[in-house]
């Protein structure tokens, strides 16, 4: 058995290299026979009107390139409907044709969608302006008209927050569709040159056959794209890169608080954000009195875990370039932008006041960013934020009020340095960030540190046509402050040296540095069929980068592996499917294994354009430092996965999915299910309303519940759970054109648990429950809504952790792009929420939820975009 296991490994080995080196040759020949385009000077004929129509005297010159062939379905096959495109180009401007025709014009799929949404038929092109075969900037069109920009960051990776200030139109005829681009220089970044070549990539994608159809063909199974785009050649003598763009900007609101009787005096703000081109190379961004708001509200959740919530970053000023700035150590980053504005981290009781009001966020006085990428290669980032003082009201039990500091003035600053070698197939790097707090209140010198450092160096290393590569990662942090906030975080969550197993960790009352540090190392293969990667990392218990960054986890040090196959030939009943295995181990520092999880994946679509979805996976039995909230390591018991989901064919005008995923924990009597659905329909081509539902039911045997503490003695208790959680959310979106839209969005979400059987926990490391945990008598008390019990001769008394929670939340937006780059936003948003620690049924606390005051907030917005 042994020997055949062998030959079987031996075999895999064998077929992944073999394979390897024989698409490797394929991108050789890719690489040699690259598709070259000369573009036209228009010299001084009159600029086009951007309509779509091809009919000015500009479009008689240049060539027309054609034979594009498609990426998928059939790799390398020409395209089924002929694709042609023009690139024409001034001295500020780049002009691009594509014309898209169809043997069957009355199934082009015309529908409008959002800005930066893949909607209908859509085609575009890809310029790499800085020739390093890693970054591009690309724009397309719908046969709307609607606009999808974006940059590419590298391999696979794209930045979709970017939006260029350009212009597009679409016309459509009995043969085909037409898309017209005019592409500002100022738009793209490159080096100053009297001549220049550039990367260039042009598709199409045609909605109702899924296919793509591309200039130059990039194989599905590649292991980057620019490095394989065609040239553009033949431009010269334009404009430097340099630019100066403006946007200032104007706002009204009124304001209506839930707590507060009378809606809030009219509010009114005003300021201007800068782009100056300091070179051809640097591009600084600033702002006076910026406005960092976001249109669209976080979902809602409820974080039953000991690990803080991640959200995505939706503000536009930190939106941009935020690509140079990626550092990212399997999901620990030393750079969120979030944390720039964040809510005040202060607490709700200090000494005699209880402190209300606290603001949910922090002004930010002012922010500046400087980015780009010189002509050797060498890419920049730096940005910096400073955030005012924030103060909530403190009232004492006699009814004093007075004003309470929660946030100190605040200086935010990260820097980003990447250089490139060998055509970008190597690159170094380097991070460094700093927060500094300044304040001489002694609440917040308690609670915060005054300086948090971070930094960090990287390797990326890519051979053999970018199939293989290897990455190396390794940071450092340090803590200053006062002994009092240094404690505060070593007692944190991510830390949490008071663990009382914990031998190798101490708390230092005395200290005012925590310092900590973290590795990573990669090696695997991304191209072709079948593809890996073996990863090993470290992160030690003083590691910190959540003053400004985000990490969940430190103290461990593990390893992992990732075995893939991607299947791209249509068959007769498949049109692709790829399977994948992953495994993955860690381990603290004190020798406790805290994860052992194995999964598979399958994923399949077949000719009708369904796509299906299976998963399964083991969680091994394992201990969880932080489960205890700074208690000893708790056992987790193993448990399974299970799970399974479709989606039909979204190219037609009513499409949806579903999914469904299990996990059972064996014996414990304890599983969770959640259920999720989709269904998209386009009633006409304007209007699009998304419904989206889930569904959470978990009945588990050991959620945490309380820490009590009573005459120098210890407790820690758990209970089982029946924890129910239901979300909707819809959307429902009108486009009066591509430019004018009125859209709105709404989440209503519920989330009760109900809490039984409770424990105390005995020996934590037990693997079996019984022995692990003790059972309690415990007795209810309904006036103070607490629990009650007696052990080791001493009464204990615990809050009633059962709980209900619900929030609504939603907006709606009116959005109107009057000029090129200037847009009108009308935006109302309406939010409330309600706690209590009582269970109810879901069922008898869905109409609670509308019963409920609410926070209403009208806002007019105005911003004017102008360059020089």
């Amino acid at each position: 058995m042994t020997r055949c296991k062998s030959i079987a490994a031996f075999s895999l080995i064998t077929l992944i290299f073999t394979g390897g080196q024989l698409f490797s040759q394929n991108l050789d020949s890719l690489l040699l026979n690259k598709r070259i385009y000369h573009a036209a000077n228009i010299n001084d004929l009159a600029l086009p009107k951007i309509d779509g129509l091809l009919d000015d005297t500009i479009w008689k010159l240049g060539e027309w390139h054609g034979d594009f062939t498609q990426q998928q379905p059939s790799t390398g096959a020409m395209g089924t409907e002929n694709t042609f495109v023009k690139v024409l180009y001034d001295h500020s401007n780049l002009f691009v044709a594509i014309i898209c025709q169809d043997s069957e014009p009355d199934k082009i799929r015309d529908i409008f969608d959002r800005r930066d949404a893949l909607s209908g038929d859509m085609t575009g092109i890809a310029i790499d302006s800085y020739f390093d075969k890693r970054t591009a900037f690309e724009f397309n069109l719908s046969a709307a008209g609607q606009k999808m920009d974006m940059k590419h960051r590298g391999d696979y990776e794209w930045d979709f927050n970017w939006d260029g200030v350009w212009n597009g139109a679409t016309s459509k005829n009995d043969t085909a569709w037409i898309a017209e681009m005019q592409i500002p220089f100022s738009q793209i970044r490159y080096t100053d040159r009297e001549e220049h070549t550039w990367g260039m990539h042009v598709w199409r994608w045609i909605s109702r056959k899924y296919e793509e159809d591309q200039w130059q063909l990039i194989p599905r199974e590649a292991p980057a794209m620019v490095y394989l785009f065609g040239e553009l050649k033949g431009i010269r003598d334009i404009r430097s890169s340099r630019q100066m763009e403006f946007l200032p900007y104007a706002m009204g609101s009124l304001e209506k608080y839930a707590w507060d009787q009378e809606a809030g005096p009219f509010g009114y703000n005003a300021g201007i954000n800068a782009k100056v081109g300091i070179s051809s190379d640097y591009t600084l961004d600033l702002s006076v009195n910026p406005d960092f708001g976001q249109v669209e509200a976080d979902p809602s959740v409820l974080n039953l875990t000991s690990f803080e919530t991640f959200y995505e970053e939706k503000r536009p000023f930190f939106l941009e370039g935020t690509e140079i700035f990626d550092f990212d150590m399997d999901g620990a980053i030393p750079y969120y932008s979030r944390r720039i504005g964040s809510p005040p981290l202060f607490p709700s009781t200090l000494g005699p006041w209880n402190i209300s009001r606290i603001p949910d966020r922090t002004t930010i006085l002012g922010s500046a960013k400087l980015t780009g990428k010189s002509r050797k290669d060498l890419s920049v980032g730096l940005v910096s934020g400073l955030t005012a003082r924030e103060y909530a009201v403190g009232e004492n039990e006699v009814g004093g009020q007075e004003e309470i500091q929660v946030a100190p003035l605040s200086n935010y600053a990260a820097s980003r340095i990447k250089k490139e070698f060998r055509e970008g197939n190597t690159v170094l790097g380097g991070f460094f960030s700093l927060v500094n707090r300044m304040s001489d209140d002694s609440a917040i010198h308690a609670l915060l540190p005054s300086d948090a450092l971070s930094g960090g160096i990287d390797l990326l290393h890519y051979w053999d046509n970018k199939n293989y590569y290897v990455e190396a990662k390794s940071i450092a942090s340090s803590l200053h402050g006062s002994p009092e906030a240094i404690i505060v975080r070593q007692m944190d969550n991510d830390h949490r040296f008071q663990r009382p197993d914990a031998v190798y960790l101490e708390v230092d009352s005395t200290g005012k540095r925590l310092s900590g540090h973290g590795g990573l190392l990669e090696v695997g293969k991304k191209g072709g069929k079948f593809n890996f990667n073996l990863q090993g990392q470290y992160r030690s218990p003083g590691l910190n980068l959540n003053d400004m960054g985000y990490i969940r986890e430190t103290d461990f040090i593990g390893g992992g592996g990732q075995l893939a196959y991607e299947m791209n030939d249509p068959g007769k009943w498949l049109r692709n499917y790829s399977l994948q295995m992953t495994h993955e181990t860690r381990w603290s520092f004190g020798g406790e294994n805290t994860m052992n999880h194995m999964d598979f994946d399958l994923h399949l679509m077949n000719k009708k354009l369904w796509s299906f979805n299976l998963s399964a996976g083991y969680d091994f039995t394992h201990l969880d430092i932080r489960e205890l909230r700074g208690g000893p390591a708790l056992r987790m018991d193993g448990h399974y996965e299970l799970g399974g989901s479709f989606s039909s064919d979204g190219s037609k005008d009513l499409s949806g999915g579903a999914g469904i995923y299990h996990l059972g924990f064996g014996s414990q009597d304890a599983h969770q299910e959640v259920v999720h659905a989709r269904l998209s329909w386009l009633p006409v081509r304007k209007i699009k309303l998304v419904c989206m539902a889930s569904m959470d039911r978990r009945k588990y045997h050991q959620q945490y519940v309380n820490t009590l503490k009573n005459n120098g003695a210890t407790e820690y208790i758990v209970a089982g759970i029946n924890h129910q959680s239901v979300s909707l959310t819809f959307r429902g979106e009108v486009f009066f054109t591509p430019e004018i839209s009125l859209q709105y969005y709404g989440s209503p979400y519920y989330s009760v648990g109900e809490y039984e059987d409770f424990r105390r926990v005995a020996k934590s490391p037990a693997k079996d429950v019984d022995e692990r945990l003790d059972q309690l008598e415990v007795s209810y008390h309904a006036t103070e809504n607490s629990y009650r019990y007696v052990y080791g001769g001493e009464t204990w008394n615990f809050g009633n952790p059962d709980f209900n929670f619900m929030q609504f939340r939603s907006n709606l937006v009116f959005r109107w792009e009057y000029k090129l780059g200037s847009t009108l936003y009308l935006v109302w948003t309406h939010e409330k929420s309600g706690y209590e620690s009582i269970y109810h049924p879901l069922n008898d606390m869905t109409g609670d939820l509308f019963r409920i005051m609410g926070n209403h907030v009208l806002m007019l917005k105005l911003n004017f975009w102008f360059s020089v």
